[in-house]
């Protein structure tokens, strides 16, 4: 009878395939061990680390890559009824930067996500830019509900100034002197001139002067 259990040796090509195998099976053999931002599963394949918003911060096959910040797309494909505007990265209006984590936004665009538009000329620094959402409720109206309430921007000019970048200096204005429509109707020289917008000062009309034109001439 044996005086001992049999040994059993195990042939060394067999072992390294048996941890060849238990590697694959642990997910041991992702590209690059995931660069240390992710997981390797086991199909090999590594699921990289999310943050604290819920969004991936790294992309790549082996996690190396930044990811920039997401926000509605200005443009983008049809997602549902009535939806062109998914969330993607710089808000398909600028470049991810996949070292930096950064978007490099295209001309005219801005905000960590190029999620917003830029007043023209920062409004000549006479006025403030605003989003359209803002804007509408300074002027006593509604406009929360379209996908761009918080995107598309505008300037509100100073007092003497107006046009898209506050640029053009206003006249003076007030009622018409033959009481038709004034300054009340948004007219420019109370009615009864041009406003000259790179000066700010009225060319009246013939038989009208004074500096807003609110004065008739007394025919003899």
């Amino acid at each position: 009878m044996p005086t001992s259990m049999p040994t059993y040796i195990i042939e060394p090509w067999g072992q390294d395939i048996w941890d060849k195998k238990r590697r694959i099976r642990s997910g041991g053999l992702c590209d690059n061990s995931c660069s240390g931002h992710g997981i390797c599963t086991l199909n090999n394949n590594c699921k990289c680390y999310v943050g604290s918003d819920g969004e991936d911060d790294w992309t790549g096959p082996d996690c190396s890559l930044r990811t920039c910040p997401k926000d509605y797309a200005w443009v983008g494909e049809v997602i549902g009824a009535n939806d062109l505007h998914p969330r993607v990265e710089c808000s398909n209006k600028g470049i991810c930067n996949r070292q930096t984590g950064m978007c490099e936004c295209f001309l005219g665009y801005d905000g960590i996500a190029c999620q917003r538009s830029m007043c023209p000329e920062n409004c000549n620094y006479r006025g403030a830019c605003f989003p359209e959402r803002i804007l509408a409720d300074k002027a006593g109206r509604k406009y929360e509900v379209p996908w761009d309430a918080m995107k598309a921007v505008g300037c509100l000019c100073d007092v003497g100034y107006r046009g898209p970048a506050c640029d053009e200096q206003e006249c003076p204005s007030g009622p018409d002197p033959l009481d038709g429509f004034g300054n009340e109707a948004g007219r420019d020289c109370s009615g009864r001139g041009v406003c000259n917008y790179d000066s700010g000062l009225c060319t009246c009309f013939s038989g009208f002067f004074g500096n807003r034109c609110q004065h008739q001439t007394v025919l003899i």
